[in-house]
C-alpha cells in the first residue's frame, strides 16, 4: 500500500510564539501539582475528641454539647472517637490550625 504524502502546516511566528508560552505554562502547573501530592498533608482528615479540645481550649463536657448540638459528625473506629476535621474547620476555618 503506497504512503500517502501529508500536507506540512505552516504556523506563523506569533502562533509558535503562544504555543510556547503555554507549554511554559502547562509545565509549570504540572511541576506545581507534582510537588503538591508529593508533599503529605500537614492537616489530618480525622482528630479524637482529646486533639480537638486541646487545640480550642474545650473541655470534654464542651465538645459533647456542640456535639450533639450537631456541629460536627463523630464516628467510631475500633471503639475510638473520631471527629471529621473538614467539620471543625468549616466551623473555626482561620483559627483551628494556625
Amino acid at each position: 500500500m503506497p504512503r500517502t504524502s501529508r500536507t506540512k502546516v505552516h504556523l506563523s511566528d506569533d502562533t509558535i510564539f503562544i504555543l510556547k508560552e503555554f507549554e511554559k505554562k502547562i509545565s509549570h502547573l504540572e511541576s506545581i501539582i507534582t510537588a503538591q501530592t508529593k508533599q503529605p498533608s500537614s492537616i489530618p482528615e480525622v482528630l479524637q475528641p482529646s486533639e480537638v479540645c486541646t487545640k480550642m481550649g474545650w473541655s470534654r463536657s464542651k465538645f459533647e454539647q456542640f456535639k450533639r448540638e450537631g456541629l460536627f459528625r463523630t464516628f467510631k473506629i475500633g471503639g475510638k472517637v473520631y471527629v471529621y476535621t473538614s467539620d471543625i474547620l468549616a466551623l473555626f476555618p482561620e483559627g483551628f490550625f494556625h
